[in-house]
């Protein structure tokens, strides 16, 4: 787990926040340093034009990083409804088996829809899937029962498919949850983030005009649009959640 990571939201944002506040006021002493070397610099058309070019590159990051993590978040919802529909799938066919392979397996697949919607709701690691894995041996098992001893060998893979993909759906939302944007990306982009506002600084002390009330507002969009795709980027412990509501609807179904 990174440092982007372990911090609370509320204690990066006021740090990212920090950091563009003194990128921008180095900007405004190093050109206070510059026209005493230089008095003859001031800001030209060419500054202005190079800070339009280098702030329009900082929302492409941000826009693509953003991107990065709504896509990622867009994928772990997905995953929840397609579990859920594995299991209810399940659910079905393992109603048609015959007694006790019925009653067995319904139990079981209870149980094991508590389990996932347990596992989805904590905030813990990756440490939290055996008690998963435990039911799975259980409804494998039992599976392998059915098809032993069942009538029909077609319902019985039938069920077994339908057990595949539920497991599937399982792993596939645990390796989406343990994945993360680049650190390498976001640091890149805290980066790219503060030396844009050094010159912004800069430039807006050349001209005379810091405009320090609007620059302020700037300083603090750009970091809440930070802390927004940190908070994306943060399926365990970040307040932008997907919803279980399927897994709770099939819950309920299964009642």
């Amino acid at each position: 787990m990174s440092w982007l990571e372990k911090a609370p939201l509320p204690v990066l944002g006021l740090l990212v926040l920090a950091l563009l506040a003194i990128s921008v006021e180095a900007g405004y002493r190093g050109q206070g340093w510059l026209s005493r070397k230089r008095p003859a610099d001031h800001a030209s058309d060419g500054q202005n034009h190079l800070l339009s070019a280098i702030l329009g590159l900082l929302a492409l990051l941000l826009g693509f990083t953003f991107s990065l993590g709504l896509n990622r978040y867009e994928a772990r919802r997905a995953m929840v409804v397609q579990e859920a529909n594995a299991i209810g799938t399940t659910w079905l066919r393992a109603q048609l088996l015959e007694e006790p392979n019925r009653a067995a397996m319904s139990g079981l697949l209870r149980a094991y829809v508590d389990t996932r919607i347990a596992w989805s709701m904590s905030g813990a690691d990756d440490a939290d899937l055996a008690p998963t894995n435990a039911l799975q041996a259980k409804l494998w098992t039992t599976t392998g029962a059915a098809i032993r001893t069942d009538s029909s060998p077609q319902l019985s893979r039938a069920v077994m498919d339908a057990m595949n993909d539920s497991f599937d759906a399982a792993s596939s939302r645990a390796a989406e949850r343990a994945a993360h944007i680049p650190d390498r990306v976001l640091e890149v982009l805290l980066l790219y983030a503060a030396l844009s506002m050094l010159m912004l600084g800069y430039t807006l002390a050349a001209a005379g005009r810091p405009h320090r009330i609007a620059t302020g507002l700037v300083l603090v969009l750009l970091s809440l649009a930070v802390v927004v795709i940190l908070d994306l980027d943060r399926p365990r412990g970040g307040s932008i959640q997907v919803s279980q509501q399927p897994l709770v609807d099939l819950k309920a179904s299964l009642r």
